[in-house]
């Protein structure tokens, strides 16, 4: 099982817990099935989220043809030294 599953699970676990809360408790049934929601909300944007990477790393690398080349380091500058001050 990979990481983004298992937290999706368990985020689905917290949801299910809220809404058994919201069951035993009608005053505030209300903030717990909303906290329901935004834990399911989060377990679908996970498993979305691997979706899409799954999809994009079966997409085909696009060839230029051009080397591919480490970025330079930037250069620093050096300053020669003064010659000596005479008299």
């Amino acid at each position: 099982m990979e990481g983004g599953f298992k937290s999706a699970e368990a985020y689905r676990a917290t949801a299910l817990l809220c809404r058994q809360q919201a069951a035993c408790d009608p005053d505030n049934s209300w903030r717990l099935l909303g906290e329901a929601e935004r834990w399911e909300y989060l377990a679908e944007q996970i498993l979305a989220s691997r979706q899409n990477r799954a999809a994009e790393g079966a997409k085909p690398v696009i060839e230029t043809g051009m080397p591919r080349v480490a970025p330079s380091q930037p250069k620093t500058m050096v300053t020669p030294p003064r010659p000596p001050r005479y008299g």
